[in-house]
């Protein structure tokens, strides 16, 4: 259905080259914040495998990643944008909701699923989260789906498979899948989806900074019941400065350029532009590690690059 005026009956005019200029630009700035937000979340496996050969477990890691994150985002968003952190009593709910549904429980249920599979599976399922946001926002917010975005999303969950290993490792039967660890990562990925969600309209009402600073405290307590972080932090002075960057690199400073992008894009178009992170978590190990980038991953790569390309030009002619 063409869009209305104010009248309800009248088409609204085409927009103008100045318009359309603005929206494409505004665009191009939320694409690059979830590039750069994906990048950063990239590193979080390089941070995971010098520290889980350290002897931390993975809720432990998740808990330090909460904790620590909250801590450096009041140490920075308190003195610069205090009145922006201002919420109602009736807020709190939506927030709790927010921090514990949308992201402690996503990292909780998604490290269970480690626990049952392989990585490259883990994360397989975890990025089938376009999925579920591109159901939502047409369920919830009647969004219109065009052919070009449901190609893209095709092309985004082929690439996923194929960029970490997980079709490859199926079809080989060196990892098999459990009717558990599946209904682990899907709901891995449902909390992720579930993530964006929240801070999509948490961003559009009490802005990027209260969206960041409440989420995160409400994450930390969470998972602070369930795996306390001052042990673990305290434990090894030599893994400190290690586990304080954790908290900082792949993590708070992500999560910030993300709840800035969903100020210029769409939750799907996010959500699928976020689906990067494997392909830059391949390219990172290649450089960092050494790791070759197969055939299979190669095309992976391309796969999640063209609905790269697909979705921006879709949301900029949005």
């Amino acid at each position: 259905m063409k869009p209305t005026g104010t009248d309800g009956l009248q088409p609204n005019p085409s927009p103008s080259p100045d318009h359309q200029h603005g929206a494409e630009a505004r665009t191009g700035l939320g694409a690059v914040l979830v590039l750069l937000a994906a990048a950063l979340w990239a590193t979080f496996g390089l941070f995971a495998k010098v520290l889980y050969s350290r002897g931390y477990t993975p809720l432990e890691l998740a808990s330090i990643r909460a904790t620590v994150g909250f801590i450096a985002a009041a140490v920075w968003l308190i003195p610069t944008a205090r009145r922006r952190l201002r919420i109602g009593r009736q807020d709190l709910l939506f927030f709790a909701a927010y921090g514990v549904l949308g992201f402690a429980l996503f990292e909780t249920v998604f490290f269970m699923a480690l626990e049952r599979t392989t990585v490259a599976i883990a994360a397989a399922l975890l990025y089938t989260a376009p999925a579920f946001v591109l159901l939502a926002s047409r369920l919830l917010w009647h969004e219109h789906v065009p052919r070009r975005k449901l190609a893209a999303l095709a092309m985004v969950l082929a690439g996923v498979l194929l960029v970490t290993g997980a079709l490859t490792a199926v079809a080989s039967g060196a990892a098999p899948l459990t009717w558990g660890a599946a209904a682990l990562g899907l709901g891995a990925g449902a909390g992720y989806a579930l993530y964006t969600l929240f801070s999509k309209v948490a961003t559009a009402r009490y802005g990027s900074a209260a969206a960041l600073f409440w989420s995160f405290l409400f994450a930390a307590l969470a998972l602070a019941l369930i795996a306390p972080p001052l042990e673990p932090i305290l434990r090894r002075p030599d893994t400190l400065l290690l586990l304080l960057a954790l908290g900082v690199v792949p993590t708070l400073v992500p999560y910030a350029l993300y709840l800035a992008a969903l100020h210029h894009l769409r939750a799907s178009n996010a959500a699928m532009l976020a689906s990067l992170e494997p392909v830059m978590a391949a390219l990172l190990a290649m450089a960092v590690l050494g790791e070759a980038l197969d055939p299979p991953r190669v095309v992976g790569v391309a796969l999640i690059v063209g609905a790269a390309v697909l979705i921006a030009r879709e949301d900029g002619q949005s």
